[in-house]
This record gives structure tokens, C-alpha cells and sequence, in this order.
């Protein structure tokens, strides 16, 4: 770690937040550096969950500020995604719970649709599954498909492939998408289209304002979506 590093760290250790000016300013007393290298140096200790931003030009050490997120998973959810592992035993099922989004989002609306991910391969036949089991499903559809065909205040499946090393968590003994997951999600799926653009970004900082989340597996799972430079500039905007 370089002796720059080490200051800005112990700079911060010693305060609850702080500005960028403020830091610069105090760095400036010791030795010269530029608001360019500073940035530079910013951006690396945030990436590496060393420091965290609290807003614009404003940095934290301090990491008790945002709590775990706890999934929530309706007794229905749990059902769906138990009976689709009973019927494929040896395939990966994750489910989300499209009830929860309300939770995050500025202008709330209903969404009672669960989402089921499933290895690629069984996309389909997890989809006649649950045709068969006489559920209401949609197997992976454009935005256009759910905007003309697809109630989402009504009970729904949709069923999605899930991409490999996706960040998932337990929940009742089932996978559900962790909130690095879900945020990245939101953001690249075609089935949450309604919240792209301006509602996404409110969702995205109300959330890292609210909850802790792990960049790095953020980042890392947006980079297997082709996301990954949209998520460095929200998080850069923060």
C-alpha cells in the first residue's frame, strides 16, 4: 500500500466523514498532490470497500452507517421454487419475489410476479413445468412482450435464465438473488424495463444509502452483464 493510501486511511480513521476538499486540503499541508491523483486514489479505496461514499465528494471509513439486506420471499415464492426443485433436482433455481421492488423505489408500483431463474438449459422445461402444475408463466420476455401481454399487478411467473455466478444467498432453503444482484438486474433485464432510467438511479442510491453493499461482487457480476462501466459511473455519481 503506498504511503498515500496510508494517509488518506489514517485521515479517515480519525473522522466520522469528510470532503474531498477538506482531504486535499489536509494532504497539500504535507506534500503536493493533484485533485486528478487524489481522485485516483479515491476510486481505488472505494473499489476496494476501504472507503465508502456517502454522497458527492463526501467519504466514510466507516461501514455501520447501512445495514444487511434481509430477502423476503413470499409463502407462494418458496412453494414455486421448492416444486420446481422437486421436478429437477439437480438443476440451480433461484427466485425473487417481484413484491419487494416497492421497497426500493420512488414511485412505487404493484408488481406480484415472481421471478425464476434456472440454469439455461431447462429455461424451457422448467417454463412447461409449470404450464402443466396450471401457473400463469412467461418464459424469458422482451420488454415489448410484458408491456402488451404481461399484467404485473396479477399473479405471474416469469422464468429467466440464470447467469452463471450469479451472486446468490438462502433464503427457507431456496437461492434468492442477493441485493448486488437484484441492482444489476434491474438495470440489464428486459422484464424490469418500467424501471430503467431516472427510477433506476433513484433505486440505486437509495439503496447504497440504505443497505451495505459488497462493490466488488456488484461489480463483478455487472461485468458478466456487459454493465460494468454503467454501474462504476452511478457509483461514481453517488
Amino acid at each position: 500500500m503506498s504511503d498515500t493510501r496510508t494517509d488518506i486511511l489514517d485521515y479517515a480513521q480519525q473522522r466520522s466523514s469528510f470532503k474531498f476538499s477538506e482531504l486535499l486540503c489536509h494532504l497539500n499541508s504535507v506534500s503536493h498532490i493533484s485533485k486528478v491523483t487524489l481522485s485516483w486514489y479515491l476510486r481505488g479505496l472505494v473499489r476496494d470497500n476501504l472507503l465508502f461514499k456517502l454522497g458527492r465528494g463526501i467519504y466514510t471509513r466507516q461501514t455501520q452507517k447501512a445495514v444487511g439486506y434481509a430477502p423476503q420471499l413470499r409463502k407462494e415464492a418458496v412453494r414455486i421454487a421448492k416444486d420446481i426443485s422437486k421436478a429437477f433436482p439437480f438443476i440451480t433455481v433461484s427466485v425473487f419475489d417481484g413484491h419487494v421492488l416497492a421497497d426500493f423505489q420512488q414511485h412505487i408500483s404493484t408488481n406480484n410476479a415472481i421471478y425464476v431463474e434456472v440454469d439455461h438449459d431447462v429455461t424451457e422445461p422448467v417454463f412447461h413445468f409449470l404450464q402443466k402444475s396450471g401457473v400463469t408463466a412467461f418464459l424469458n420476455p422482451s420488454k415489448e412482450f410484458v408491456y402488451d401481454y404481461i399484467d404485473l399487478s396479477k399473479k405471474a411467473v416469469i422464468v429467466k435464465p440464470l447467469v452463471t455466478e450469479s451472486p446468490l444467498t438462502d433464503y427457507d432453503g431456496m437461492k434468492t438473488p442477493t441485493l448486488e444482484k437484484i441492482l444489476v438486474d434491474i438495470l440489464c433485464d428486459d422484464c424490469f424495463d418500467y424501471l430503467h432510467g431516472h427510477e433506476w438511479t433513484c433505486i440505486f442510491n437509495h439503496t447504497l444509502n440504505m443497505y451495505s453493499v459488497n462493490r466488488t461482487t456488484m461489480l463483478r457480476y455487472a461485468s458478466r452483464r456487459n454493465a460494468k462501466a454503467k454501474i462504476e459511473n452511478a457509483l461514481n455519481k453517488l
